[in-house]
This record gives C-alpha cells, sequence and structure tokens, in this order.
C-alpha cells in the first residue's frame, strides 16, 4: 500500500469488500529464528490472501507489535490504535474487517476488542493463522502454535530461508523459551504447512464477504 499513490489507493477502496489488518508480534522465537517472525508469517499470508482474492480485499501493513513481548504494546494503547484504523476502513467504506492474527500472545486481546463491537457498523472477524494449519506427517506432535517450533520453523524456512539461523537450530530447545522439536522443521513442510493454509484462510474469508 505504501507504494501506491493516493488515487490508486482510492480506486482499490472503490473495488475492496473487505479490510485486511495482519498481526504479529516481536520476541523470543529462539536462538534460531527473528524475533518479528510472527509479523512476517502475518504479512505472508495477508499478501497472499489479498492477491488471491482480488480486487475485494484490501490489506494494510501489518501491525508488528502485539501485547507481549521484547517490544509490545500496553493494551489499552493497541486497542486504541485498532479502533482508529477501523474506524479510518469504515469511513473509507469497508464495513467488514479480518484481523489475521498470526502470534497467540495476542488471542486473548483480539477476542475482547472483537467483543465490544468498537465501531459502529463494522463486522469483525478473528482468524487466528495457526487454528489453520493443516495436519503435517513429518511434524506429528508438535504444537502447532509453539514458540519458535517446527511449524513456524518449516514456515520461515520456506518463505524466506536466508532468515533463519539454521546452525543455530541445534541450540532451540526449552531453554531458549522454544517449544517442540524444532529439528523437525524442512522446507518442505513449510510449503504443505503454508499452500493449505491460505486456502483454508481465503475459504473463511470469502464466507465472511459472503455474509
Amino acid at each position: 500500500m505504501l507504494e501506491q499513490t493516493y488515487y490508486e489507493i482510492r480506486h482499490r477502496l472503490g473495488q475492496s469488500l473487505i479490510g485486511l489488518i495482519p498481526m504479529g508480534s516481536v520476541r523470543n522465537q529462539g536462538p534460531h529464528l527473528p524475533a518479528g517472525a510472527t509479523s512476517i508469517i502475518a504479512g505472508y499470508y495477508s499478501l497472499k490472501v489479498s492477491e488471491t482474492l482480488q480486487p475485494y480485499v484490501f490489506t494494510i501493513g501489518e501491525i508488528q507489535y502485539g501485547v507481549e513481548g521484547m517490544f509490545s504494546l500496553k493494551p489499552d494503547v493497541l486497542s486504541s490504535f485498532l479502533v482508529n484504523i477501523l474506524e479510518n476502513l469504515s469511513k473509507l467504506g469497508l464495513k467488514k474487517i479480518v484481523l489475521l492474527n498470526a502470534d497467540p500472545v495476542n488471542d486473548a486481546f483480539i477476542k475482547e476488542l472483537v467483543s465490544k463491537k468498537p465501531v459502529k457498523d463494522v463486522e469483525i472477524l478473528q482468524l487466528n493463522i495457526w487454528e489453520k494449519y493443516p495436519d503435517i506427517q513429518s511434524l506429528e506432535g508438535e504444537p502447532k502454535s509453539g514458540s519458535g517450533g517446527a511449524y513456524l520453523t518449516s514456515q520461515m524456512l520456506f518463505i524466506n530461508r536466508i532468515l533463519v539461523r539454521e546452525d543455530r537450530m541445534k541450540y532451540a530447545d526449552s531453554s531458549m523459551g522454544v517449544e517442540g522439536n524444532v529439528s523437525k522443521a524442512s522446507v518442505e513442510a513449510g510449503e504443505a504447512i503454508t499452500s493449505q493454509t491460505i486456502r483454508t484462510l481465503v475459504e473463511k474469508i470469502e464466507e465472511f464477504m459472503r455474509k
């Protein structure tokens, strides 16, 4: 969006039916993944969904800071910020908004915000990305929402391998805040996760669009 002109953005808004707000965090994801891994994941899925459903989905840049982590926002600050964005999108004609959340630390906060229906005549759908991950045989037993775990690591290996410190994966264990067995992670698993998750997210957003 930032690379488009004002008039290009207005044109896109005129075609769009859904606003999409990706959300992540900046926190410990182990010695092998960037602290902003969930923000990267959120941005990736947001882009893929909007490309698949263009011109009907208007996405803004990911909100990189969650309510917990190394760099975080107080819940009331993040709430005010989100409500302000929702109000702006509403004024621009978007009455259905998807909060695309990539980090479990934001889950309870978003649920509470959505329950309050903070902006009149605006419907909000919360989609937690990890809840849409498929079961991957090679990752059996691994937590889908685990910090720095095999599911997240596999996706990062597929999406942008250069950001993964593969030489440090052998140190990624519970003592460093990692949940699960990172050695199971692979590019192939990441491709399988992302391809199916994109399809599932697209289906959910299409359902919301038709309501």
